[in-house]
């Protein structure tokens, strides 16, 4: 978008259906489903396990700047690109 000349302009955009993420500079995203396992918080020393929070039905698109967790593969976005998530899954566009 042209509002990036002006800087930084990571988005994130909802209408409770799909998410719209857009990254300028860095955005990165993992897709949590079934089976969960659990995962290491990268800034704490802390351990959830998915597991115990989520049924086998649950899926979930999470998005952040940077990693959240230290032992997952994070995806990470390229420069400018906008990526659509619906269900817990990115969406080809």
């Amino acid at each position: 978008p042209q509002v990036a000349r002006f800087g930084t302009f990571n988005m994130l955009l909802s209408n409770g259906e799909a998410l719209w993420a857009h990254a300028s500079t860095k955005l990165c995203y993992i897709v949590r489903q079934h089976p969960f396992a659990t995962a290491r918080l990268a800034d704490e020393d802390l351990a959830v396990n998915f597991a115990e929070h989520t049924t086998p039905d649950d899926r979930v698109a999470v998005v952040a700047t940077t990693p959240l967790t230290s032992d997952e593969a994070w995806t990470p976005f390229a420069p400018g690109e906008l990526k659509v998530f619906q269900d817990g899954l990115p969406l080809a566009i």
